[in-house]
């Protein structure tokens, strides 16, 4: 007995390196087979769909051929676009000091503004639960908002951070919102009453973004935050108390947001170009792969086998938004097969 667990250990062990060099042998590379000229700052991807904000406008673009993308409808707002999510066939944008906009985009041809809602400061970002929106918003906070009716949406309150409001990002009934300078707060949506927090901290560098894992995904949730040149992850096995687990240095101190594929974050570095790192160790944060822009990255979306990534000079200055295009990459895996 003894030595057949001895032997069925080994065989384990075997293939578990066998695996390991597999993976090692394997590399990410990147052809580029498309353009979505600019202007461009920020990119989102669904389905045959890439949803792209430039200054004030938002615009669809059929990418079913991505050798030929085919710029569809717009909207323009009277303030800046600094962020935005597509659930199903509505757009929830935060527009500066317009507040939220609340688009119909079914049909890609011409989005369609149903409502609005002004926050108090200016608007960074929003998450969205079911009949629930919340805006980062750089005055207020966090403002929560009923959207049942997208025509006419209420304030439900707001929670004032410490710092000032950066992001916030929802899966299910928990949203989490970073600040400036250090801050990481919870919420659960699920709960009635004024919004407050079920936990917060302290522990963020810098914070300008926050992305969540999906659930789905093998091993437990996690949150990835960007800003202040390092990538930095949080360990959501207890939702209500994210847990700092791991740091990754990148050279973008002012880059967008990164966009995870299960576990693995594709990071633009507004000076190294795109970063792909592998986060299934969330304390040992790996590149797997790097792919050089003649300009810096500004945004990045993932949909199946292709990467879309916005490359231009972020705006400041003379440089206006939007003065960005996307290059469209096919990521493929060369290497050892099995």
């Amino acid at each position: 007995m003894i030595r057949r667990a001895w032997f069925a250990a080994t065989v384990v062990a075997a293939l578990a390196l066998t695996d390991a060099a597999r993976s090692a042998a394997e590399t990410l590379q990147f052809t580029q087979i498309g353009t979505i000229p600019g202007p461009a700052d920020l990119i989102q991807v669904d389905g045959t769909l890439a949803y792209i904000a430039a200054g004030h406008t938002f615009t669809s673009v059929d990418i079913s051929n991505p050798a030929a993308p085919k710029r569809g409808g717009t909207y323009t707002f009277p303030e800046r676009i600094w962020g935005f999510r597509v659930v199903g066939s509505t757009a929830y944008v935060a527009a500066d000091f317009f507040g939220l906009g609340i688009l119909d985009v079914s049909n890609p041809a011409a989005p369609t503004l149903l409502g609005s809602f002004k926050t108090p400061g200016q608007a960074k970002n929003v998450a969205v639960f079911r009949t629930q929106a919340l805006v980062s918003d750089h005055m207020s906070g966090v403002d929560h908002i009923d959207i049942s009716n997208p025509a006419r949406p209420v304030s439900l309150g707001s929670f004032f951070l410490d710092g000032y409001s950066r992001d916030v990002a929802a899966s299910g009934p928990m949203a989490y919102a970073v600040d400036a300078p250090a801050g990481v707060y919870v919420f659960d949506l699920s709960k009635p009453g004024p919004l407050d927090t079920v936990s917060s901290q302290q522990t963020a560098t810098a914070p300008g973004s926050i992305e969540l894992s999906d659930p789905s995904a093998e091993g437990p949730q996690i949150a990835v935050l960007l800003g202040g040149g390092m990538l930095q992850v949080y360990d959501l096995s207890n939702p209500t108390a994210p847990v700092k687990v791991g740091t990754h240095e990148t050279s973008g101190v002012r880059s967008s947001r990164v966009t995870l594929k299960g576990k693995v974050a594709y990071v633009p570095d507004l000076r190294d170009g795109l970063q792909v790192v592998d986060l299934s160790k969330p304390t040992t944060p790996r590149v797997v792969a790097t792919y050089k822009t003649a300009e810096p990255v500004r945004d990045v979306a993932v949909g199946g086998s292709l990467v879309y990534v916005v490359v231009g000079p972020p705006a400041h200055g003379n440089i206006p938004a939007g003065a960005g295009q996307v290059l469209i990459l096919r990521e493929t895996r060369t290497g050892s097969q099995p």
